[in-house]
């Protein structure tokens, strides 16, 4: 019997991010992807062109298209685009009750922004709380502590702030964008800290 993962994020026709992105992991790791689409980007490994959203009440359709058919044991967010969005996203899951890993998507790697600007709080109040796990970048971290961070220890307060603060139960801060020949990401679970590092890769 399949286990049933449902990715709730943007379409990047560059195939290198969003549901593309996810429907590939979940297959790596052996399960079942389904997918609820909110937004449509036309981008390529430099850009955003153009992206435009869809309508909420479609998004929470599809989230429950799958459920009422297959269950859903495991779900994922990315680009959520808007605040109403979200909020349908939050207010499904908080009714269907499956474990939701958020990726707080905010800005594409070429600087274009993927969620509107009144979107933020309405991320942090609605959906952080009803997440298992949330997964940060540096820049994302910063956007939802107010803190600045520049190196772990920075990383560590963030993501034990964003615990206490939200109430999500893993908070791991992604160390990508931060310096050294080693990306470290850190991960707060149940009062404590864990490192998992890798080498650093250059890319353009």
């Amino acid at each position: 019997m399949w286990r049933v993962a449902i990715t709730i994020a943007g379409l990047d026709s560059g195939g290198g991010a969003g549901i593309h992105a996810d429907i590939k992991t979940f297959a790596a790791m052996g399960v079942h992807g389904t997918t609820a689409l909110t937004c449509v980007t036309a981008q390529n490994t430099y850009e955003v062109r153009e992206a435009q959203c869809l309508a909420p009440s479609l998004v929470r359709s599809q989230i429950m298209a799958v459920w009422d058919d297959m269950g859903i044991d495991a779900g994922k967010t990315g680009m959520l685009g808007t605040k109403e969005i979200i909020e349908e996203v939050a207010s499904a899951v908080s009714k269907l009750g499956f474990p939701l890993v958020v990726d707080p998507v905010m800005v594409a790697k070429s600087g274009a922004p993927l969620i509107s600007g009144d979107a933020v709080d309405v991320l942090r109040r609605r959906l952080l709380p009803v997440a298992k796990v949330v997964t940060p970048n540096r820049p994302e971290a910063e956007r939802l502590t107010g803190m600045k961070i520049t190196s772990e220890k920075d990383a560590e307060r963030a993501a034990e702030y964003i615990h206490k603060e939200y109430g999500t139960e893993v908070v791991v801060v992604k160390g990508g964008h931060l310096e050294g020949a080693e990306a470290v990401d850190v991960v707060y679970y149940k009062g404590s800290f864990h490192k998992f590092s890798t080498p650093r890769l250059e890319s353009r």
